[in-house]
């Protein structure tokens, strides 16, 4: 019998046991498919170029192995999580239809690598661009796959329609990218109240001042920064902050040679050269790149205010910014901290003063003390006043304090607000003189935070206090640090969104900031009122400040302010005028004080755009006998509107109003008022304001009178 296999019969291979399987969870293409592949590839191109533009704007000297290696987890995390995506995909998806299963593992993966990538200016505007890379991206390169493809059969498509669709392809990517190198908004224009000649006395508080200026440089000796090296010029002891702040691992203590319990006090100096005593003034930097020294991008206020007799000294907090070595958690404690360490450099000031042998010996005035601070390192200081009069750290009897520096101000430069919260309630100052200057095109800490720490300043009596805000209209966060430049927030491709055309320059905004230093600390620290009236209202320092929008409010110990209605008593925490309540009266506390008043002061906004804000106020003041004073119809108060605060290239992509609702200062004379006979302006018990003409409603805060 023969065992021969008939010639009409065939022998089909059966297929493996891993392709019964994968045909049974899923399908898969029998035909190639280079455009999917090219487009796979592009997006994954583009990707690892935003990956990488990310990562050098954030790379600092020593980090590059933690750099490198956060990036390989970066990588092996989107590829795990794109199998993934594609597994499920595979197994739902897949027994319907044939998908480009590389593609669809390329593109999971690229999305959680650029989800990564859009925190800082505008999450809208990252979402938009994660849109553009994707669809634009894998266009040209599927276009670009099937345009180059050799093979016949891979070119189904006539070659003028594939030219087409890689002419679609390249405009999605390039027309937004365009638009967003082009858009944005005009430069502020020049406010006319600005311009012309200051009607303060004295001379341009941004001028040099009549001291020559010596600079110092004192710090532990053995930092690895050169600065703060082995040619320092005083030497400092370290100081153990490990019962604070928490955190500090290898990692830190590998890239600055030191960890939390030996931190270096450092600081540049500049003095005004002479016998002294003179003022003692100590600004903090706030929160940047560690690799900035951003202590010396404070030194334009530095030299100035050491010309004008003050002592200076920027100090040193750069190991405690945050930065690549914190994505998996930094430190804690640290919002304490930078206050506590200011109060350290205090005590080390206050032992030179009184200890002979180094260049500070009898030089500094211990009791006339002031804080500059910017962005972080303002609400540094204000946690330094705080912690200055307590014995023990707040919520932690084992760090005791005695410190009890003569601190008489504060100044903040776009600080932030509520990071710090003692007890867990935000820090309240008493009898400190404040200032706090924010600008409109700030990307970092938007609004006017610093408006609540302002709020929060009380005066006990015991002397004269003053605090004061001004809001300027253009300026952003960086520009008050020469080192950290006009771009406040975002790393890589999404820096771009911010809209730098529209911001005042960088030297104007540094000039504003010399203007109200000088004159805040001559006015707090040297009992000099030659520049007060700068502080009550911008337009005094005509001339000297650059021409633009500024708003101003100001209050003073001599001031009887009442209280705004709490919200809940109200729609909001001051009193509102609207179309259906044109008028109200508030009850005004005589208080306990006979002098009489000199004037009016209150605050108040219209929550209109600038350009249609027609609104104005009459008020009328009421006595304890009834008797009324008008302020006359051709002195009616003008009200300022909304500010522009735009600080992006389109309003779409912002997810907040672009209009800042800032109040402003007004100061009316009681002269000004029309009065009936016999009207006591020593008894004033009401006031009743009305609002006419409105664009929208207005606001209405800190209502007193003026005694002073």
């Amino acid at each position: 019998m023969s065992t021969q296999t008939p010639d009409h019969m065939t022998i089909t291979p059966q297929p493996s046991r891993a392709r019964r399987l994968r045909d049974r969870l899923g399908k898969v293409s029998s035909r190639p498919r280079p455009g999917w592949r090219t487009a796979a590839l592009f997006l994954s191109l583009v990707t690892a170029a935003m990956l990488g533009w990310s990562t050098w704007d954030q790379y600092l000297p020593g980090t590059g192995t933690i750099i490198a290696w956060q990036l390989a987890m970066d990588v092996v995390v989107a590829f795990v999580a794109g199998g993934a995506v594609t597994g499920v995909a595979f197994v739902t998806l897949g027994r319907v239809r044939a998908l480009p299963w590389l593609y669809v593992w390329s593109l999971a993966a690229c999305l959680v690598v650029l989800g990564t990538l859009g925190a800082g200016a505008s999450q809208r505007g990252w979402y938009a661009a994660v849109a553009v890379i994707v669809i634009g991206g894998s266009a040209f390169g599927g276009a670009l796959g099937c345009l180059l493809a050799r093979r016949p059969a891979w070119r189904s498509a006539p070659r003028d329609r594939r030219v087409w669709a890689l002419g679609a392809a390249v405009a999605v990517l390039l027309v937004p990218l365009a638009w967003l190198l082009t858009a944005g908004q005009d430069r502020p224009g020049v406010d006319d109240e600005t311009a012309g000649a200051a009607t303060v006395a004295g001379p341009d508080p941004a001028a040099p001042g009549p001291f020559a200026v010596e600079t110092l440089v004192y710090g532990s000796g053995d930092d690895a920064r050169a600065s703060y090296g082995p040619s320092v010029d005083v030497r400092t002891p370290t100081v153990d902050a490990s019962r604070l702040v928490g955190g500090w691992d290898d990692r830190r203590r590998s890239l600055w040679g030191f960890d939390a319990s030996s931190l270096p006090l450092n600081g540049m100096v500049w003095r005004p050269a002479g016998a002294g005593p003179f003022p003692l003034v100590l600004m903090v930097h706030g929160n940047k790149s560690s690799a900035a020294s951003s202590e010396a991008g404070l030194g334009y206020l530095g030299e100035l205010l050491a010309s004008h007799g003050f002592i200076v000294a920027a100090i040193d907090q750069n190991f405690f910014n945050t930065g690549v070595i914190d994505r998996a958690g930094g430190l804690t404690g640290v919002n304490a901290a930078r206050g506590w360490l200011v109060l350290e450099h205090l005590r080390v000031w206050e032992e030179w003063n009184a200890t002979a042998g180094n260049p500070f010996t009898g030089t500094v005035d211990t009791e006339r003390i002031s804080l500059i601070g910017h962005s972080r390192g303002s609400e540094a200081i204000a946690v330094a006043a705080h912690l200055n009069d307590l014995e023990h750290l707040p919520g932690n009897a084992s760090v005791p304090f005695d410190y009890g520096f003569g601190i008489r101000s504060l100044l903040a430069l776009a600080p932030t607000d509520g990071q710090y919260l003692p007890d867990g309630e935000p820090i309240r100052l008493d009898d400190v003189d404040y200032l706090v200057l924010q600008g409109s095109h700030d990307a970092d800490v938007t609004g006017f935070g610093g408006l609540d720490q302002y709020d929060r300043v009380s005066f006990t009596g015991g002397g004269r206090r003053i605090k004061a805000a001004l809001f300027i209209g253009g300026a952003n966060h960086g520009h008050f640090n020469t080192r950290w430049g006009s771009h406040d927030v975002g790393n890589g491709f999404p820096k771009l969104f911010l809209d730098t055309d529209a911001l005042i320059p960088a030297a104007d905004q540094r000039r504003i900031a010399q203007v109200y230093a000088t004159s805040f600390l001559r006015t707090s620290l040297m009992s000099d009122d030659t520049y007060a009236d700068l502080l009550r209202d911008p337009r005094a320092a005509a001339g000297w400040l650059p021409g633009g929008t500024y708003v101003n409010q100001f209050a003073d110990s001599e001031t009887d302010l009442v209280p705004a209605p709490a919200p809940g008593e109200n729609t909001a925490p001051s009193w509102e005028l609207s179309a259906g309540e044109p008028s109200r009266t508030v009850d005004l506390d005589p208080g306990t004080d006979t002098t009489p008043a000199t004037a009016l002061v209150f605050d108040a906004v219209v929550r209109a755009s600038d350009e249609a804000a027609a609104a104005e106020l009459t008020v009328r003041l009421t006595d304890a006998a009834g008797r009324t004073a008008v302020l006359p119809a051709d002195q009616v108060v003008e009200l300022t509107g909304t500010v522009e605060a735009q600080y992006l290239k389109s309003r779409w992509m912002h997810s907040n109003p672009v209009d800042r609702a800032v109040p402003q200062t007004y100061r009316v004379p009681l002269a000004s008022f029309s009065t009936e006979p016999e009207f006591d302006a020593t008894d004033v018990r009401a006031v009743t304001f009305t609002a006419e003409n409105a664009a929208g409603p207005v606001l209405i805060d800190d209502i007193g009178l003026a005694r002073g």
